[in-house]
């Protein structure tokens, strides 16, 4: 434990500063919560449309109006090597070792700080200007044919680098740009737009048919200032927050839906959950003790058991339950394994099964490190076709139907314990 981050049983503007350097806004007298705008709100900040939401958008929740939010940010049980947090220096102990502020005023100060980020941080001009500058490239590349690389669009529609590679990223997503083969920075415009196109506001009908038009961009900075989603999967152990109970029944009453993720080693809490989130997230980080050990780096004691224990309670629960395997590419997913998570997931009997490959970002780097490896992050890296082959295999020897799959978030969703017929989407 970093002691130097706890003085006197209060986190020092040390830890705090570290965290703030990035887009963490840390919350409450206690400094043990945090929000952070995740990345599928920007993107969905810069359309308004479906098709940039996060894979959450499958159960009907919205990325521009959900705050990512935690109530126990640096106090987790868990090293996992996969973590893109900082365990080694961001993570203050397997136990709360602060005072609990109150979540009213937690969630109060979280609401302010949102709209701040809504407002100041990610401001609407942004998104506006974004939506000019991709039908100033797309204009340019029609009329200057071959390939093209954001350092010379840059020069060339007087637009700084990161607003054309942002615009550009977009203009990729949507196909309306490819990438030059053997490169990543260099694009040329789509063929039939170069054979049916010819004006600037051809252009911009085409851009407002396929992308966004300004209304929406408009629509959606305005919505995401009220959010009504609370995702309870920041950073940390959640369930290690004293609080929780009433932390999420303070959500409830403002009529936010509550997803919560935890790592499933505090069963004894979730059994006393009241009210319980609108669903429930249990990881499943391996598919025996063995490989949790070497993947989680636990710092308690019968670590696996007590995962088995919450597993045991989905039953019993009443909210709607997912088992999510984060799944690390020559570690924990192998067709070997696949007896193993389909047995697990029969006897839990959740509402549903998810896959989503680790996250390569951040401290997730340090991967290699921390399995004291030798091998490239990339070794452990699941790509989507990996993934999707795994998850076709389970499919077939599971008999759940996969229902939902995502390539950007690298998440597949399965049904077990929920009528085929029935929707996903949870009813506000």
């Amino acid at each position: 434990m970093s002691n130097r981050y706890i003085i006197d049983n209060k986190i020092t503007n040390e830890f705090v500063e570290a965290y703030t350097k990035t887009n963490y806004r840390i919350v409450g007298p206690n400094k043990h919560s945090a929000i952070k705008p995740c990345h599928w709100l920007e993107q969905k900040l810069l359309t308004g449309r479906a098709n940039r939401n996060c894979y959450k958008g499958i159960f009907g929740i919205e990325s521009h109006k959900c705050l990512q939010n935690t109530p126990a940010l640096p106090f987790c049980n868990h090293q996992c090597v996969f973590c893109w947090r900082d365990v080694e220096k961001g993570n203050l102990g397997s136990m709360f070792l602060v005072e609990s502020d109150e979540p009213k005023a937690l969630i109060d100060e979280m609401l302010s700080h949102h709209r701040d980020i809504i407002k100041n941080h990610l401001p609407l001009r942004r998104y506006l200007e974004n939506y000019e500058i991709m039908i100033d490239l797309l204009y340019y590349m029609l009329h200057h044919e071959g390939c093209h690389d954001p350092n010379s669009l840059s020069r060339n529609i007087h637009v700084s680098k990161n607003k054309v590679e942002r615009a550009l990223n977009l203009l990729k997503n949507q196909k309306f740009i490819h990438p030059i083969e053997n490169s990543s920075n260099r694009f040329e415009i789509d063929k039939e737009i170069r054979g049916c196109i010819t004006s600037r506001e051809e252009i911009e009908l085409l851009i407002n048919r396929e992308l966004t038009t300004p209304d929406e961009i408009m629509a959606v900075h305005a919505e995401a200032l009220t959010p009504n989603h609370a995702a309870i999967s920041l950073d940390g152990e959640p369930l290690l927050y004293p609080m929780i109970s009433e932390y999420v029944d303070e959500f409830k009453e403002r009529n936010f839906t509550t997803f919560i993720v935890t790592n499933g080693t505090l069963p004894e809490i979730l059994e006393q959950l009241n009210p319980l989130p609108t669903q429930l997230y249990i990881t499943l980080p391996a598919p025996n003790e063995k490989i949790y050990k070497k993947i989680c780096r636990p710092m308690i004691k019968d670590g696996w058991k007590k995962i088995k224990e919450s597993l045991s309670l989905i039953p019993s629960l009443s909210c709607r339950t997912v088992i999510r395997l984060t799944a690390v590419k020559n570690l924990n997913i192998d067709s070997a394994y696949l007896k193993n998570y389909v047995s697990i997931v029969k006897e839990a009997n959740p509402n549903f099964f998810e896959i989503k490959g680790f996250t390569l970002q951040a401290k997730a780097l340090k991967i290699s490190e921390r399995l004291k490896k030798a091998e490239s992050v990339q070794y452990y890296f699941p790509e989507y076709s990996f993934l999707e082959e795994f998850s076709e295999k389970f499919q077939e020897l599971s008999g759940f139907p996969l229902i939902y799959k995502n390539e950007s978030s690298r998440d597949f969703l399965f049904t077990v314990n929920w009528d085929e017929d029935k929707s996903p989407k949870i009813k506000k």
